[in-house]
């Protein structure tokens, strides 16, 4: 186990440049001026970081070395929704959304996100709705307003059931 001042002031300079995470680039930063000699409150007030925290990634810097100053992995909240609810989702958007007049068309998010609250009773907010549709290979797609070969009568039909500015999900694969 090495101590921070076995590690010369070039080795953080190095560390610091190719750093591309800015966490961890300002825990690199702590080290380097620990290594110039400065106290921790003093590091600490210039970073704008509290007290407790220098001696924290410290002492992780010499457990673990450079590693140590990374965030650990399978950190944050996870998602309620399975693997299993998940593919049952993607098989759901394979096939048109029907509407009350027999019709169908495309899912909405907000569609989306009455199904998950019907099927698997989790109430979502719009953003996380969204970052799921993107895990599961959808994309978004909106109308575009003229199409040489458009039939006009289905494009009002479609019009009434499409409130102005919806967006509609579809499976990357239906392109």
């Amino acid at each position: 186990m090495k101590k921070l001042k076995d590690y010369p002031l070039s080795f953080f300079e190095k560390k610091f440049k190719a750093e591309k995470n800015a966490k961890v680039k300002t825990r690199i930063q702590m080290m380097m001026h620990l290594r110039e000699g400065y106290t921790q409150r003093e590091i600490s007030k210039m970073l704008r970081v509290s007290v407790g925290i220098v001696p924290y990634w410290k002492s992780r810097f010499e457990e673990k070395g450079i590693d140590g100053l990374k965030d650990k992995e399978g950190r944050g909240v996870k998602s309620k929704i399975t693997d299993e609810q998940m593919s049952m989702l993607r098989s759901a958007l394979d096939d048109p959304y029907p509407t009350e007049d027999g019709y169908s068309r495309g899912w909405s998010r907000k569609d989306v996100s009455i199904f998950i609250l019907e099927e698997f009773g989790f109430d979502y907010t719009r953003q996380y709705v969204c970052r799921l549709l993107h895990s599961i290979g959808c994309s978004l797609q909106v109308p575009r307003p003229r199409n040489k070969s458009r039939n006009q009568r289905d494009i009002n039909k479609f019009k009434r059931h499409l409130k102005k500015n919806e967006k509609i999900w579809v499976p990357d694969d239906q392109l």
